[in-house]
């Protein structure tokens, strides 16, 4: 579907003119319908009259049939963008050739000798992790409230003053808190 038949469609429900529209409505099948309906409406005679605001309704169910299109392609706007930036995320991502082009030599001089053991007892850093890890003895710590309250005393009347402020803004428009 064109994005010009969205906007036949469109002026001809508001009951505009085509305008710079009115070659593509020529060309197209399914404009030239669209175009079409309402001198076919107009055509048919009736004895009973459609009712007050007929024509609001109608404007209203049209814009109704548009806004659910437009919604559309915006959902499937942001579907594709988020497929594209996993595929981008993906090929970004994922690792290259394992088996290298080239073999690195194997020096046969020189002996690996193995990683040196870590005593866990004289290692410092371990030491520090476990005793952070000690949950009986974080659970007991807690900061001291009263140097946390302490400076946010004037922020506590200035809340209660626009409180009461929104209150009675919120029922002079008739709003229930």
């Amino acid at each position: 579907m064109n994005p010009h038949c969205d906007q036949v469609t469109e002026r001809v429900a508001l009951g505009e003119a085509l305008g710079e529209l009115a070659a593509h409505a020529q060309s197209c099948a399914r404009c030239q319908r669209v175009v079409a309906m309402p001198g076919k409406l107009g055509a048919t005679r009736h004895d009973v009259d459609p009712g007050l605001g007929f024509a609001a309704r109608m404007t209203v169910g049209a814009q109704e049939r548009l806004d659910v299109r437009r919604r559309r392609r915006i959902v499937g706007g942001v579907a594709a963008t988020v497929a594209a930036g996993a595929l981008a995320v993906l090929f970004v991502t994922r690792p290259a050739d394992p088996t290298p082009a080239v073999q690195p030599a194997i020096d046969t001089t020189q002996h690996h000798q193995p990683e040196p053991v870590i005593d866990p007892a004289n290692d410092a850093d371990l030491k520090a992790l476990v005793n952070l890890a000690d949950v009986e003895r974080s659970s007991r710590l807690s900061a001291d409230w009263r140097q946390i309250k302490k400076p946010l005393v004037p922020y506590r009347k200035l809340f209660k003053q626009v409180a009461v402020q929104v209150k009675h803004e919120a029922a002079s428009q008739g709003v229930v808190p």
